[in-house]
């Protein structure tokens, strides 16, 4: 009897994600084995959007995950990536014309990327709770300081802990660790241990190896 039951909740969850998947059309491409808890993102995509969820993608069943992507914005997420939210939220929003990149298997665990430019994670990078990846200023500093965007790009194998801000312009290289609470203003190079205000290498570390899985 349970294992009836189990089969129909899920034939019933994966009725329900069908219809919600059709109401986005073209915008929205799916891989296979896409965890159907997708449906409970808060998802916004614009005329002109795009978003491309890879195979084997996984969130849980809960509804907090705010994704909003802007006309001629893209979101990829590669193979079994996995916007985590036991710790919390997490918020995506990708701006008129930008586009944000998370390689296959990375990990965003409570946290915000947004992009005015472009965002890209290499594969196997993870993101803790509370820390935010921002391409761009945002606003004029004053009148003599226009607004900056530039992109974000951080490197395979990264471990950004939590509550760490990764500011506009910034390349974090492969095999990199940055230290709760950093603040990253600067390029870090590859297979270093990054701590403080800017973050700063402080020592090299070994090489990463992939995630489990």
């Amino acid at each position: 009897m349970k294992a009836e039951l189990l089969r129909a909740i899920y034939a019933w969850d994966q009725l329900r994600f069908a219809i919600w998947r059709q109401r986005f059309g073209t915008r929205l491409e799916l891989g296979a084995a896409v965890s159907p808890n997708l449906r409970l993102t808060d998802l916004r995509i614009e005329p002109g959007a795009r978003v491309s969820v890879g195979p084997g993608y996984a969130t849980e069943r809960r509804r907090v995950n705010h994704v909003w992507v802007q006309s001629g914005g893209s979101l990829l997420l590669g193979p079994r990536v996995w916007l985590r939210t036991e710790c919390g939220p997490n918020f995506v929003t990708v701006a008129e014309g930008a586009r944000i990149e998370l390689g296959a298997r990375c990990l965003v665990n409570g946290a915000m990327l947004h992009a005015n430019v472009g965002i890209r994670m290499g594969d196997d990078s993870m993101i803790g709770f509370g820390s935010r990846v921002l391409d761009s200023d945002f606003h004029n500093l004053d009148v003599h300081t226009p607004e900056r965007s530039s992109p974000v790009t951080i490197g395979e194998r990264v471990w950004i802990a939590s509550d760490v801000t990764v500011l506009q312009g910034v390349t974090i290289g492969d095999d990199v660790v940055v230290g709760a609470r950093s603040v990253v203003t600067r390029d870090i190079p590859p297979g270093v241990l990054a701590l403080g205000h800017p973050a700063r290498p402080v020592r090299s570390i070994g090489p990463r190896a992939r995630l489990p899985g």
